[in-house]
Parts: C-alpha cells; structure tokens; sequence
C-alpha cells in the first residue's frame, strides 16, 4: 500500500546520466518523494539545504565530484543527520571488486550494479530507508528523554538545578563524605520579604531579582560546588570538602556581596536583603540530606526572630549582625567536666572569636565532652589522645587542690 506524500521518505539520486535518474524515478516515485542532482558537488548543495532526506543513491563515477568523494563528505559531515545517512553507491558492470572494496571501507551501506533491476533497486532502498527512520527514531527519543530528564532538574526562571536536583546532589556528596570520611557542609541562602516585594514591585520586578540573585551566588563558585532554586524565594548551596569555618566565610562573602549589589530593574532601584544559614556538623554514618536541611532550617528561624537579614552558622544567637560579645570570665567547675552552660559559652566564644578569661584547663574540660562525642563519629580512633588530655587535666586538678591547701596547713603549724 502506498505511504501518503507527507509520510514518504525522500531519496536523492545522484548520476551524471539523465536516463538514469529518469529510469530510478519511474521505479521508486511510487515509494519515495524523488530529488535529483547531476554530480556529486549539487548533490553536497542539496544535502545543506535539506535536512529532509532520508537516503542517498549516488552513482560512483560523476564529474567534478564522484560517489567516493561525496560520501566522504557525507561520513566527514559535522551534522549528525547528515553523517548518518544511508548511501548506496551504484557501480557499472566495469566496476572492479578494489572500486567497491574502497567504496566499503568509506561507509557506502551498500551497492547496486546498473543496469539495475526494478525488484532490486525498490527493496534495497526500501530496507535502508526504513532502517534511517528507524535508528532516527531512536535518537530522537533519547534526545527527547535527555532534554525532559534535565527539564526535570533545572529550575525554568534562573536555569539553576531545582530543588530534586539539589536533594540528589546532597545525597551523592554526603555519601562520598561518610564513605571517605571528608566535610561538607550547606548554605540556604533566603529572600527577605520576598512576597511583599512580588506584591508591591510585580512579578516581573520579583523574578529579575532571584534571576540576577542566582547569578550572583554562582559567581566564582568551584567546579564541585552546587548552587540550587530551593524554593520561590530560597537558594541552596553545596560545598564538599568544606568545614565550619570555610562554610562561614563563604557566606559572608556573599552576605557583603548581596548588601553592595546594585538591583536596578527598569531604572528603579529595588532594595534586596538577605538571610544565610550555615549547616556543617560533623558527618557520621547514619546521617542522611533530612538532617542537613533539618539543620538549616532551624537556624533560618533563629535569624528571622532575631530580625533576619544576618548569616546564621549556630543554633545559638551567635550571627554576623550582633555586635562583638565582651569576654567571657567563666566560673571554675568540678575538675570532671563542665556544665552545660559552660560549654555553650566556651564554643561560643571560640566560634565568634572573642577572648576567653579562664585557665586553659577550664577551657580543655568544657570542650571534653565535644571531643569525646567527635571521637565516636570517628570510630574511636582518638582514644589514646583523649585518655592522655584526661590523664593532664587530672594531673593538673590535684596540683591546684595540693597548692590551695599549703596555706592552711602553713597557718596550723605556725
């Protein structure tokens, strides 16, 4: 049954010879939308214009350009549509074995010998016809499956990995951490008034925004490092390899760098602030991407009740925005361990830089119980140090008691 002219596949037929190509049109016009060209150089012209065919038929020796030089062409093309063609080159009964041997090696898909039987010129060039849409169909559909896998990944407004592409990578990169036992650690980078400023400016004005936003956050980024759409108005960044530290001055940067950008949409200024929780804690085995974001989470709420627009890397009130704390004078404890509270101002002093007023064996017994609480994420390798550090500090408390007591077995004697 014949196919309808717009479902046809179209053949080009090569030959220097009218009669030829008159006599290949009357066997497949039935089967093929037909065009011509009388050598190989017309035929080059017409495959650049066309991205409509789906075979080519090319007699081996042409003027100007013969069959080998235009399927050299065509195998060389740059344009895969191009390269993949199906050719058949058509020999003379002159033609030697070399001839076809060379045609072959030079990716001809197969041969037909002129003068060429009806039967035969309409089957093979029916098979190779239906094997190019075949194999097109393929590459289109993968190519369809590639372009809507990364539609599934890519945020639409600022071509930013979306929120399932920023889970995905937080789940690969935490399990290259546990397993090689290196950092990482996690920015969520949000908005202030973000709704309000969709509300009052319009949404044009709010999307400009997050779409300049976003390229700020990916400036000067690493190769490895992940900046993501979160949310409407949040961002995410990843940062392997990175400890607390490291995490904290990256966001200040950006905090600084958010502060001096310039929002200038359709010459209105638009003011933009911002709040940026920090997420490093020490990587263990069971930890999965819901303890990260957990993490994050609450200290974006801690930074919106402090009044946001600040970068927040504890849990503690501990931001960017507050002023320098005075120095801790910390109260001397039992030579064990210290009390809670001590620990919390003693990591909170460390973390914001501020001097401490206390011996350095008050210091080394608030810190105990982090470093004995690090040392089982780590498997307790660190034994032998920390048994060494308590051995110290016990050394060191019963000198302190031996001394307090001199003065009163001083005064008995006396």
């Amino acid at each position: 049954m014949t196919e309808s002219a717009a479902n046809k596949p179209t053949i080009l037929v090569v030959d220097d010879s009218r009669l030829m190509r008159v006599a290949a049109r009357k066997i497949l016009k039935n089967e093929f939308e037909i065009l011509e060209a009388e050598d190989g150089e017309v035929a080059w012209d017409v495959l650049q214009d066309s991205r409509q065919i789906n075979l080519v038929m090319s007699d081996l020796s042409m003027p100007n350009l013969d069959g080998l030089g235009l399927l050299k062409k065509i195998r060389e093309s740059s344009e895969s549509h191009c390269k993949e063609l199906p050719v058949i080159i058509v020999t003379g009964a002159e033609d030697d074995d070399v001839s076809k041997n060379i045609a072959l090696a030079a990716g001809a898909s197969d041969f037909i010998t002129k003068p060429f039987e009806s039967v035969q010129l309409l089957a093979r060039a029916q098979a190779q016809a239906k094997q190019q849409r075949t194999q097109q169909a393929l590459h289109d559909s993968e190519t369809s499956k590639q372009q809507l896998k990364k539609q599934l990944n890519v945020d639409s407004l600022t071509g930013l990995p979306n929120q399932r592409a920023f889970l995905d990578s937080i789940e690969k990169d935490l399990s290259y951490s546990i397993r090689h036992g290196t950092e990482l650690a996690t920015l969520m980078v949000q908005v202030e008034k973000y709704k309000a400023l969709f509300l009052r400016r319009g949404k044009k004005t709010a999307e400009e925004v997050l779409r300049r936003l976003a390229g700020l956050l990916s400036e000067g980024r690493r190769h490895e490092d992940t900046v993501a759409r979160f949310g409407m108005d949040t961002f995410g960044i990843l940062l392997p390899s990175a400890n607390l530290m490291g995490a904290r001055r990256v966001a200040e940067e950006l905090h600084r760098a958010i502060k001096r950008q310039e929002f200038n949409i359709d010459d209105e200024t638009v003011p933009v602030d911002a709040t940026i929780a920090v997420s490093s804690p020490p990587v263990h085995a069971h930890m999965n991407s819901a303890e990260l974001l957990a993490d994050l989470g609450e200290k974006l709420k801690i930074a919106q009740k402090a009044g946001g627009n600040r970068v927040q890397y504890t849990l503690a009130e501990t931001t960017l925005e507050q002023p320098v704390r005075k120095p801790v004078a910390m109260q001397p404890g039992p030579a064990s361990v210290a009390g809670s509270a001590d620990v919390q101002q003693a990591l909170q002093s460390l973390s914001s830089g501020d001097t401490i007023k206390s011996p350095a064996d008050e210091l080394a017994r608030a810190v105990l119980p982090i470093l004995e609480a690090w040392n089982r994420t780590h498997e307790n390798k660190h034994n032998a140090l920390l048994a060494q550090l308590k051995s110290a500090l016990q050394a060191g408390a019963s000198k302190d008691q031996l001394t307090a007591s001199s003065p009163d077995t001083t005064a008995e004697s006396l």
